[in-house]
């Protein structure tokens, strides 16, 4: 059975340690979407405060309601139970009909901002989210805040450690599912896939930090433009792309395994299947599940990031683009003990 490996630190091993959730407001998410409500028409945007209460359990809560089916409630992304969260939600309602929503009992929740809007909120519709997180008992200051000067040259775009579940759940559901045990609950499917894709990602962004190739680009690379989906192959390693991954133009990918042709080609391609081949189970239980091939960007930059000082705790804020995990920012400042979580979701 696949176990959950150590992954490797970009800037070395942290020596600090320190408190996460301590207590459940020291861990704040809030999402920016990437467009403006128009203020009018047939759709609902609730902006909810959420404390101890996951995105899924909200968007039931809203059916029940308002009398809609839990899939007609929509959001632009799951956010983590143990936060305190500020997300927006989303669902179709007649023009001419009101909502007394200020009348309404949502269990750990706050309505903060009810806006029309012209169309469905959809997956993925974010700008960032931005986080402020208080690591409490820092058992080395100095250390972190020197750490934390480097961050700006970016950290590996690992996905979280609630990506895979209790001790590895998530990942021993997908290898039970790739042995024929069937999982009829679609979400815990989804889950297992998830976890078993971004686990074979994981290996590969740490296995090019091992071999020295985490800033350096390789001849058949895929490269990433900065703030776009937007993926081209790289024909040589030359000066050239390797000068604008340094000035953060450009950032290497990773595949997300699936199915299709495979972008990469000569030592990058050597590389990446000499990763994967360690990995032959879970990529061929990808492909048979019939998972499109992706890439995703192996560095991660952390934007506004900031950082205050009170007394032997430690404020951090900082927005990340959506799909990306605050931990694997903060795994590279220090070692925290996550307090609050007791049961594992995904971001």
């Amino acid at each position: 059975m696949t176990t959950v490996q150590p992954l490797s630190y970009l800037y070395g091993e942290p020596a600090a340690t320190a408190l996460l959730r301590q207590h459940s407001n020291d861990f704040i998410v809030e999402e920016q979407l990437n467009f403006s409500p128009s203020g009018a028409g047939e759709h609902i945007l609730l902006y909810i405060e959420k404390t101890g209460q996951n995105t899924q359990y909200v968007a039931k809560q809203l059916a029940e309601l308002t009398g809609l089916r839990a899939r007609d409630i929509s959001y632009a992304g799951l956010k983590d139970r143990h936060a305190v969260t500020r997300q927006w939600f989303c669902f179709k309602w007649p023009i001419k009909q009101s909502l007394d929503w200020q009348s309404w009992q949502l269990e750990g929740c706050t309505v903060l901002d009810v806006q029309r809007h012209y169309r469905k909120l959809r997956l993925g519709a974010l700008k960032a989210n931005l986080f402020q997180i208080c690591l409490r008992q820092v058992s080395d200051i100095a250390d972190v805040l020197k750490r934390a000067t480097l961050l700006g040259q970016g950290v590996p775009n690992y996905y979280g450690e609630q990506r895979f579940g209790i001790n590895g759940g998530n990942l021993a559901l997908a290898q039970q599912l790739f042995n024929g045990q069937s999982i009829t609950d679609r979400k815990l499917r989804g889950l297992a896939l998830s976890a078993a894709r971004s686990y074979v990602f994981n290996q590969q962004v740490s296995a090019r930090i091992s071999a020295g190739l985490f800033n350096t680009v390789q001849h058949g690379d895929v490269l990433q433009l900065n703030g776009s989906g937007s993926v081209f192959r790289a024909p040589e390693a030359d000066a050239t792309l390797q000068q604008r991954l340094q000035q953060q133009d450009l950032h290497i990918t990773a595949v997300l395994a699936g199915i299709g042709e495979p972008m990469v080609s000569g030592a990058a391609a050597e590389f990446e299947q000499q990763v994967l081949a360690q990995h032959s189970d879970l990529v061929q239980g990808l492909e048979d599940y019939r998972l499109k091939a992706e890439r995703r960007a192996i560095r991660l930059l952390p934007q506004q990031f900031t950082v205050q000082q009170q007394g032997n705790d430690l404020t951090v804020s900082f927005a990340l683009p959506a799909g990306c995990f605050a931990t694997s920012v903060l795994r590279e400042l220090l070692k925290y003990q996550d307090c609050g979580r007791k049961t594992v979701d995904m971001e």
